[in-house]
């Protein structure tokens, strides 16, 4: 197989099972805008991209015997006979051949296994082997050849391709490189044996001589001396077989039981909820600073942990996830004055985005972690490495777990053993964690919301349920606690931190009422009635007069002296400002009266409110006109919610795009550059604008371009030509349209819009 129109051929063979079983190996060939025909599959298919992606999911047993299929290869078998392929591993490899056929890594024939151009190597270094030794005799001049070729009593000749062909078929015969090994000296005898154990390739060698005039060594263009592979494989003997490990390593397995873990699994979800909601409420009321480089730093952790309660850990994924989610946003700062200091950049919450429902908002942060949005130019390891970890732990029975995580990243490394880390054991354990954080493992068992990760047709039922069993009332007590038993759910946690202090949490969450946290909640905006109200609504059962008291007591005291934002005055009855102009904690504010009722300052109003609030009084601080200042951020209303997606949004049925895809043509029109314009240029006589042919030349780009069709709006990209009709991909219906030229209207056309 060397082109993708090859592998059409082999598409267009099967049938609708087998055609099913190849796209959901490999699921990203089904990716949007879904291909219209076998063409297009096999094209992506062929892809680089999409065959590293499908090597990264081979387990150990396929990687092996696809590495002895190219170990064929190297040595001039091609196809690679099954026989010898079988040889090589010591075992029967039917099974592992046809599972690679079904990836389209490779194809079985009658005459052997075919095998991409791009999945041919000429290294084996992990194998521990070299080059292939037509590779490097194909760097020596003809002179050199014919040396070599008389050392070894060849035929001689000057043609250089018989040189090679003769000197290739010497050393791919084993038998007659071992006769010719056992006339080296010792010395070279024991350097050759060796590097064929597993180092085909060193810098500086002594006794080498008789092996670089006998081709067992050769000099590379790096300085180094390099074996044949040829030569390695014939000096480990005829018997010599590649590593084979078709069975799993073990895996213990511990049962701690469904409910518990489901027990863990909602207390950890909610508790996630209940952080990512507070650092909501706090970022809004002032953006959370990061590094000069964007990224989250450990004293912005430590303080919001301290801040909400939570542990760093919580604190770094809750920030993280809610950044990648679009909840919170960066604030680019504009760039400095000349010598004045970059402020850094802020994470502050979208102004257009409506907060989600906590289940919603729970499943955004769940799919946010399990799906993230790919780096640019490289491999999301860590996003591999947590849903190969949810997959391993979920084919255990629910509650049983799997606690020994060496023995886990084993199985890991033995399913992925291709993926690109140098620390698989550290992967696995911050997969786990966070996992744990998130309340899809527990206890070392995958939890049913880790389940339906794996099963999108139940994600929303599942999260739903969980979400749930958060607790919506509280127990207020007499001596002005709150406690929550199990897990309060987001909104009954943002109330109680709103007008109480949070003191513990772990099976039950309890707050502490005090004078300044009540007036907290009352500079921040609340009124006695709402705030008596609101608790009273979440109470299970009445509210305790103490608590009442408290609330009453705290209104009346709420603004019995007042901050004014003009030049910093402070107004009030008489007696109280006599009181606060006698205050020696307040002296540093210079206060004087200036009317019986008004004292002014020499300090602005915020740090007149700060030193007032220290001495223990309780001032409101008001505009110019006499309004309340709030501390919160004057905000619009939100424009746009998330929601969950539609079911044709969900993935893709591999089944149902192979019966799509077999009934289509194989191949169709394809549009060429400049064709577009010229059609329409057809359709409006000649008379395209300039702005007309930049959106055709646009879409013949690639780029989604807005157009104005039957009265119709449509976003719409990918297009082909199939003589008076467009058919093009609608970015809004996730569909394909055929559209008609004459119907299409140019000159309503709006300016391309970007694919992100």
């Amino acid at each position: 197989m060397t082109t993708a129109d090859e592998l059409l051929g082999r598409l267009a063979g099967l049938d609708k099972d087998a055609l099913a079983k190849v796209l959901a190996h490999r699921p990203d060939v089904l990716e949007e805008p879904w291909p219209r025909r076998l063409d297009v599959v096999a094209a992506r298919l062929a892809s680089p991209e999409s065959i590293d992606a499908a090597l990264l999911a081979l387990p150990m047993p396929l990687v092996q015997v696809l590495r002895a299929v190219q170990l064929c290869y190297a040595l001039g078998q091609r196809p690679a006979p099954l026989a010898e392929v079988a040889r090589l591993l010591g075992a029967d490899v039917e099974s592992s051949v046809a599972e690679l056929a079904e990836r389209a890594l490779l194809w079985r024939d009658t005459d052997g296994v075919t095998l991409p151009d791009l999945l041919q190597r000429n290294s084996f270094a992990a194998e521990g082997l070299g080059q292939p030794v037509a590779n490097l005799l194909g760097e020596l001049g003809t002179s050199r050849l014919a040396k070599l070729s008389r050392a070894l009593g060849l035929p001689d000749t000057e043609r250089k391709p018989q040189l090679l062909l003769g000197l290739v078929r010497f050393f791919r015969d084993g038998d007659r490189v071992r006769a010719l090994f056992d006339d080296a000296p010792e010395d070279t005898r024991k350097l050759l044996l060796d590097m064929a154990d597993g180092v085909p390739e060193v810098e500086g060698l002594a006794p080498a001589g008789w092996a670089f005039d006998h081709g067992f060594l050769f000099g590379t263009y790096f300085g180094t001396v390099a074996m044949p592979i040829e030569v390695s494989l014939a000096l480990r003997g005829p018997d010599h077989q590649l590593p084979f490990t078709p069975e799993e390593p073990p895996f213990p397995v511990t049962h701690t039981g469904a409910e518990a873990a489901e027990a863990a699994s909602s207390a950890a979800a909610l508790r996630l909820l209940d952080r990512v909601s507070a650092i909501l409420d706090l970022a809004a009321a002032e953006p959370l600073p990061l590094l000069k480089d964007g990224t989250i730093g450990a004293r912005l952790v430590k303080k919001v942990a301290k801040d909400t309660g939570g542990t760093p850990a919580e604190i770094e994924l809750a920030i993280d996830l809610a950044a990648q989610a679009g909840l919170l946003v960066a604030d680019e700062p504009p760039p400095p004055g000349r010598g004045r200091k970059a402020p850094a950049p802020t994470l502050a919450p979208d102004p257009d985005l409506a907060r989600p429902a906590p289940a919603l908002l729970y499943r955004l942060l769940l799919t946010t972690w399990w799906d993230p949005a790919p780096p640019e130019f490289e491999v999301d390891v860590e996003a591999l490495v947590r849903r190969l970890v949810v997959r391993l732990l979920a084919r255990l029975d629910p509650g049983d777990a799997g606690t020994d995580v060496d023995a886990l990243t084993r199985l890991a490394a033995w399913h992925a053993p291709m993926l690109p880390t140098d620390d698989l054991a550290g992967r696995v354990r911050d997969a786990l964690g966070e996992g744990e954080l998130l309340g899809v493992v527990a206890h070392g068992a995958v939890t049913a919301a880790g389940r339906a990760l794996l099963a999108p047709e139940r994600f929303v039922d599942v999260t739903d349920e969980l979400v749930s069993r958060a607790r919506t009332t509280a127990l207020f007590g007499t001596d002005l606690t709150a406690i929550v038993p199990g897990s309060p759910d987001a909104r009954l946690a943002a109330l109680l931190d709103r007008v109480a202090d949070r003191e513990a949490q772990g099976t039950a969450t309890s707050w502490r009422f005090s004078p300044a946290s009540v007036r907290r909640a009352f500079d921040q905006g609340a009124t006695t009635a709402e705030l008596l109200a609101d608790l009273r609504a979440v109470a299970a059962g009445d509210l305790p007069q103490p608590l009442v008291y408290l609330v009453n007591d705290v209104a009346r005291r709420h603004g019995e002296a007042q901050v004014i934002d003009v030049a910093s005055v402070v107004v009030g009855e008489p007696a109280v400002l006599a009181e606060l102009a006698a205050h020696r904690k307040l002296a540093k504010l210079g206060l004087r009266a200036v009317a019986p009722t008004v004292l002014a300052s020499t300090v602005d109003a915020s740090g007149t409110l700060d030193a007032l609030r220290e001495a223990g009084y309780a001032p409101t601080r008001h505009a110019a006109d006499g309004s309340i200042v709030l501390p919160a951020r004057d905000r619009a209303e939100p424009t746009v919610a998330v929601r969950d997606p539609e079911p044709g949004e969900l993935p893709p049925d591999p089944a149902a795009h192979a019966e799509r895809l077999l009934a289509a043509p194989a191949g169709g029109p394809v549009l060429l550059r400049g064709q577009l314009a010229r059609a329409m240029s057809d359709r409006y006589a000649g008379r395209l604008t300039p702005k007309q042919q930049q959106l055709c030349w646009q879409l013949e780009a690639g780029l989604p371009v807005d157009i104005a069709y039957g009265g119709e709006h449509l976003v719409i990209a990918y297009p082909e030509l199939d003589g008076d009709i467009l058919d093009v991909w609608s970015l809004d219906e996730r569909t394909y349209r055929r559209l008609e030229l004459a119907r299409i209207d140019l000159a309503q056309a709006s300016t391309p819009v970007s694919l992100a």
